[in-house]
């Protein structure tokens, strides 16, 4: 166990919380402090399924299963390197709560909808309503900054608005280290998220210095999802989109090589916003840094994705996918390749809503140019067969060619598959030209065709 260590892992009955004995394990001498869980899981919920406990290191990683007697109680200990969040997950939803040496014991309440967690409620932590109040104060400044994500900030009367959005935010966030002081969100978070008042002159200042910040350094940092908030704000707000440019994000990962812990934490962020982004410039970037640097690339599981990703973004050669259609016959994209002028293939889950919503849409796309040499190949996530036909009588052009994934959806690997439904076009000559995401297939989709 990398991040902390277990002390004391006790279900109880009847007994109260005060009355629970615990033993504890001899202290690592790099471990700073301790804490104890006291939970019940409320009768909402199934009690009888394990919980996992986590800490939060910029990504979620299951960490320990705590199980719940019968009445739904349980208490933990842990030591713990450094502040920050931790988790409880049951089933797929997990809920965060913060910890620090400022409080050591933690009363949390545990409900269900559907099986799954409600958010936590916490009894007497000063520490966790601090932080849930700066986390919805940052997620209102994401909300209040949407608007100009396709205003040209280029532009001085936009840029003022903007700025006056941010100012707003930093004038709300100095309220509440006075309102929470002595806080990790306050004396932490808020001062990491703080934007120097010269960098408000003008949005080339904004973007030259908003991720210049030493902190990115400390792996501290990437125990809360302000660095996720920071970097996604730059790429959706900031960030010149007319601009091919990866220099701000060299920047900041040779500013985190300074600390191979940071770093880790870091690339692994950089990735899930690149990959969200779906920003092809950003990713190529990555991938030319990654090569380029390959002793200061230090996570491992990053590199290998994004290896595989250069193998399949656009530019590269397609990769042969040969799997069975709905009568049983073997179907090769290849051959739909090599016989068609452009062909679109589709990767998607016969289960997921915006698959319905969005394969629909590109029935008329494929009806006007069909006759040019336009092919659709969909390749289903490995579902019951009824489903899946069912899905394509309802979702999908007659004369599309159509397959589901083998039980493991090894092609989903194959082509770096991040989200679905997913959709690459690619050339006569087998070469990638297009990756796009649902939000922007039918137009990019029509704007390429049109033009070739």
């Amino acid at each position: 166990m990398k991040k902390l260590i277990l002390i004391f892992f006790i279900a109880f009955g009847s007994l109260a919380f005060s009355q629970t004995k615990t033993k504890q394990k001899p202290i690592a001498a790099n471990y700073k402090f301790n804490f104890q869980i006291q939970g019940k899981v409320l009768d909402n919920c199934n009690k009888s399924s394990n919980l996992t406990f986590g800490v939060f290191n910029g990504t979620d990683t299951e960490v320990e299963t705590i199980k719940t007697n019968a009445n739904g109680e349980f208490i933990a200990g842990f030591w713990l390197r450094e502040p920050g969040l931790v988790y409880f997950k049951k089933g797929s939803n997990a809920q965060y709560f913060m910890v620090s040496p400022k409080e050591s014991t933690y009363k949390i309440f545990l409900s269900c909808n559907n099986n799954e967690l409600n958010p936590l409620h916490i009894e007497n932590s000063k520490e966790n309503k601090a932080y849930q109040d700066f986390v919805n104060l940052r997620k209102k400044l994401s909300t209040n900054l949407e608007e100009y994500s396709t205003k040209n900030l280029n532009d001085t009367t936009v840029f003022k608005e903007f700025c006056i959005k941010l100012r707003d935010y930093q004038k709300k966030s100095s309220a509440f280290s006075k309102q929470y002081p002595q806080t990790y969100a306050a004396n932490n978070l808020v001062v990491a998220d703080r934007i120097n008042e010269k960098d408000f002159s003008s949005i080339q200042n904004l973007r030259q210095n908003y991720l210049k910040r030493q902190i990115f350094a400390d792996q501290k940092f990437y125990n809360t999802p302000l660095p996720t908030f920071i970097l996604e704000n730059y790429i959706d707000l900031i960030i010149d989109k007319k601009e091919n440019s990866f220099t701000a994000f060299e920047w900041v990962l040779n500013t985190a090589s300074k600390n191979i812990a940071a770093s880790k934490r870091l690339q692994h962020l950089l990735y899930e916003a690149f990959s969200k982004s779906k920003r092809q410039d950003l990713i190529d970037g990555y991938i030319y840094w990654a090569k380029a640097n390959p002793e200061k690339m230090v996570q491992q599981v990053v590199q290998a994705k994004l290896e595989a990703l250069s193998k399949s973004m656009v530019d590269a050669n397609f990769i042969n996918v040969s799997l069975k259609d709905t009568i049983g016959n073997t179907r090769e994209l290849k051959d739909v390749v090599t016989s068609s002028k452009f062909t679109l293939l589709v990767i998607y889950n016969p289960d997921c809503s915006h698959c319905v919503e969005t394969l629909p849409k590109l029935i008329p796309i494929w009806q006007q140019y069909e006759s040019k040499g336009f092919t659709i190949y969909t390749v289903a996530a490995f579902s019951k067969n009824e489903e899946w036909i069912d899905f394509i009588k309802k979702h999908t052009g007659m004369g599309w060619v159509n397959v589901m994934e083998d039980p493991t959806n090894s092609n989903f690997g194959k082509y770096s598959i991040t989200s679905l439904p997913s959709f690459i076009l690619i050339d006569s000559k087998g070469k990638i030209v297009l990756r796009m995401a649902a939000g922007n297939v039918k137009d990019d989709l029509e704007k390429w065709l049109s033009s070739h």
